[in-house]
């Protein structure tokens, strides 16, 4: 089979690192090419790639050339908008790297096209007259609601999501093949063996590291609070907080840190190479990963910290939820008391922190890997391509209905797509490849 995988390739994008993972095993089971638009500091790879100008330089030949296409999305239009245009002119099969793909489309139409018009008819269409159409509602917990990865699927010949509770939300709208494939990714390799001393943390110390973009659903703030309810516990902590903010948010951050009496506790450290990043993780003694709310499919930046063998605090929603309850430390989104106690356990016993980071390092390095990833989509990639003919019988039942006048929300239009469904597919295999991590015994 000969594939065209379409992804960012910047050094910045954490879809290119993990699609070079992937791609490297998929290559060994068929005949891979990597192909992407970005043209600076762009990874290496051994794959073999081919770049593109634009979408509008992939010609109609040149796709036909492969056998399927498949097309990495994430919720950053500088990334995916190329990737986007050109899954409008040629369908093929979509990894959705994100939940939430509101900003994307808000950013796309607002931005790109300068056409609020085109975004509010997205948010009807997809939504009902009732959705929000004025507003920043992509600043607001609210976006979880509008998340508008719907408008990725359509015409898509097949979706992989990387958690279960995406793979069943994709599922309500999109009629297709659709399977669930653990996130694959993989540790950092680290510097050169950067000490805790050199990192300016001493040896009774405890080290904490936040990593990744810092914005508000990261709940940096309340994870301060509850260093602070440490009492004098909080005065041998060290928050090292490692990814790019706002300059008025990291402010905000910041004075909330004094405010705690922590300013010389809590360290923002901004966008760091991944050499310093791996040092950080190597020396940390507790990952704190809060989501809230959960807008992505999978966490990429969870799973390097357990393949670091680190105990994390995450948010017992989304994916985290999936992830078992022994390996990483779940507390819940809204409660204080939770986290407090959380931190509070960890810091205090070395041996709690060592056991579940052990067994978060363990069951990582099995569930996550790329050559997994690539066995798996291999077998979804055949189920695909047996599934073509009845999309495309859906596609003509669709454009009849249309043309005879019937509503989309019309009844008979979710009777007939269940009617096509139950009659010409059979329960694909690969949709229970892999049980979800909460399901493993």
């Amino acid at each position: 089979m000969r594939i065209a995988w379409f992804t960012p390739m910047s050094q910045e994008s954490a879809i290119g690192r993990f699609s070079v993972a992937v791609a490297t095993s998929l290559a060994k089971l068929a005949d891979v090419e990597i192909c992407y638009f970005d043209a600076d500091r762009i990874r290496e790879t051994v794959v073999p790639t081919r770049r593109f100008q634009s979408s509008k330089s992939v010609t109609a030949a040149t796709l036909s050339s492969y056998d399927v296409v498949i097309y990495n999305f994430g919720n950053y239009l500088p990334f995916h908008r190329e990737i986007f245009l050109l899954s409008r002119q040629s369908p093929g099969v979509c990894i959705l790297h994100d939940f939430v793909m509101h900003h994307f489309f808000a950013a796309y139409h607002l931005d790109y096209l300068g056409d609020p018009t085109s975004y509010q008819l997205l948010m009807e269409t997809t939504y009902g007259s009732s959705a929000p159409v004025t507003g920043r509602v992509w600043e607001t917990d609210e976006v979880v609601r509008f998340p508008l990865f719907e408008e990725v699927t359509r015409g898509a010949l097949g979706i992989v999501t990387h958690s279960e509770f995406f793979k069943q939300r994709v599922e309500t709208c999109f009629a297709g093949p659709v399977a669930r494939i653990p996130l694959a990714y993989d540790a950092g390799s680290g510097g050169p063996g950067i000490s805790r001393e050199q990192l300016d943390v001493k040896d009774d110390e405890i080290l904490i590291v936040t990593i990744g973009h810092v914005n508000p659903n990261k709940h940096i703030e309340r994870v301060i609070g509850a260093i602070a309810r440490l009492g004098p516990a909080s005065h041998r902590i060290v928050y090292a907080v490692l990814g790019s903010a706002l300059p008025s948010y990291e402010r905000k951050l910041k004075a909330a840190a004094k405010a705690s009496g922590l300013k010389d506790r809590v360290r923002f450290l901004g966008q760091v190479p991944d050499d310093v990043l791996s040092d950080y993780l190597a020396a940390a003694d507790i990952c704190i990963n809060l989501r809230f709310p959960a807008m992505e499919g999978a966490s990429a930046s969870a799973i390097e910290e357990m393949l670091f063998g680190k105990p994390v605090i995450v948010t017992n929603t989304g994916f985290f939820a999936e992830l078992p309850d022994d390996c990483v430390v779940k507390v819940g989104a809204d409660s204080d008391a939770d986290l407090a106690s959380a931190l509070k356990q960890l810091v205090h016993n070395e041996s709690a922190r060592k056991r579940i980071g052990a067994l978060a390092q363990v069951f990582a390095e099995d569930e996550f890997r790329a050559d997994k990833y690539a066995s798996k989509i291999m077998d979804f990639l055949w189920d695909v391509r047996g599934a073509r003919p009845l999309l495309e019988l859906a596609d003509r039942v669709g454009v009849e209905l249309a043309r005879i006048g019937v509503p989309q929300d019309a009844k008979v239009v979710d009777s007939l797509a269940q009617e096509v469904r139950s009659t010409f597919v059979r329960p694909s295999p690969t949709s229970n490849l892999a049980k979800p991590p909460r399901d493993r015994k």
